[in-house]
Formats: C-alpha cells, structure tokens, sequence
C-alpha cells in the first residue's frame, strides 16, 4: 500500500484484508489511523477540517481522525450489508474524537438520560440501541449515531455545523466516536478488524473483491 502526493492511502480489498490478517497493528498504527482522508481532495482541505472541528469541540486537532470508507475510500464495517462497498455520495463523515474531558462529559450526559429512561425488556424502544450502547463501552466508546435529540445537545449541535461547513466539497453528516485515550480508540478498531478476518473466514462476510462494490449492491433495507 502507498500513499499519493496528497497522503491519500492507496490501496484495494484485497491487499487491506491482507494486511488485516497478517500485521493488524502495522496496519492500524502506519495506515488507518492516519494519512488524508479520501473524502478530502487535497490535504490542505483535511487540516481545515480538523482545525473547525478542533475549534468547536476544543479539543485539539492532533487528537482528531477520520475513520472508515470515507478515509480509504471503501467499508470494512464487519456486516454483510456494507463489507467492501464504496464509499458513495450519501456516505457520513466517521470522526474520532480522542479526548477523556470531552468523553466523560458525553458519557455522563447519556448516562443520566438512561437512568430517567431505563430499557426494562428486549422489547422496549430502544432496546437495540442500549445494546449497541452496551457494546461500545466494552471498548471505552461514546458514539453519537442515534442518540436522542434532548442528549449531549450541545455536541449534536456542533456536528451539525461541521457538517453544514462542507469541507470536502458538499454537505456530509459528521458522525463521531469518542475515546477517552488513544489505547481505546486502537482496541475498538481492532475488534473490527478481528471481526472482519473472522467473518471472511467463516463466511459470513464476503471475500474482498478486486475493486470496491458499488453502493447499488447493497440490500436497500440498511444503506
């Protein structure tokens, strides 16, 4: 794999789930934890990025990344429903945000919400979302995707004028996953990873194809 002038990484399915199973970390800590975003043409257009984010959340700009098909271009989202699809015109903005002031605020906002609204049955509203929720504090993380609109008001608000300043060229949603330290943020994206060779291997998931999948072959029901 290789970057171009801009320090987008260059690279297809295959040669990525190869690095996946042979050196996880190397890939991690040299590829997808860093380098340009796909998403932003140019470099330059990256920085203005952080810089508003950083600006906004106060959280400063060396403890910010992108994540996901918007940075290299294509999922490896461990789910038959997005493994290997290209990253498409409707596709978010996966930020990380890695900050133990910014994560606990989050987090203890939530939790107060969850002890006003608690979930009593699988079959309660929301249930699934708990366990989402659930699963990502296994991991020490704090995603926004689907919170209620009266939680964490103030960062929903900030997402939403990040994503109406349309850095890269046009309006995307900015969704955020928040680490307290940068030991959780890794392990969280090592899980994926664990679970993506482990769903190609069991097949459950889809071997990487030669190029990225176009959206259309989606099911419609999730994407």
């Amino acid at each position: 794999m290789n970057f171009d002038s801009q320090g987008h990484l260059e690279c297809k399915p295959p040669e990525l789930y190869q690095h996946a199973v042979e050196n996880p970390h190397r890939l991690l800590n040299a590829y997808l934890m860093g380098s340009t975003p796909s998403v932003f043409s140019e470099y330059d257009q990256y920085c203005h990025f952080l810089e508003a984010v950083s600006d906004r959340t106060g959280v400063h700009a060396k403890n910010l990344y992108v994540r996901g098909s918007c940075h290299i271009g294509f999922s490896i989202a461990p789910r038959s429903d997005k493994i290997w699809l290209a990253f498409g015109p409707k596709s978010d903005i996966d930020l990380v945000i890695v900050d133990a002031d910014y994560f606990r605020r989050c987090e203890e906002e939530l939790r107060r919400w969850e002890v006003r609204n608690p979930i009593t049955s699988p079959r309660d509203k929301g249930a699934s979302a708990a366990a989402n929720r659930a699963q990502d504090r296994l991991f020490n993380c704090f995603r926004d995707e689907g919170l209620q609109n009266v939680v964490c008001v103030h960062h929903q608000k900030m997402m939403k004028k990040i994503t109406a300043l349309a850095h890269c060229g046009h309006a995307r949603k900015v969704t955020a996953f928040i680490f307290p330290d940068w030991h959780s943020a890794q392990e969280r994206y090592e899980f994926d990873l664990r679970r993506l060779r482990k769903g190609v291997e069991e097949e459950w998931l889809s071997p990487p194809p030669d190029e990225p999948l176009p959206r259309e072959a989606a099911p419609q029901s999730d994407v």
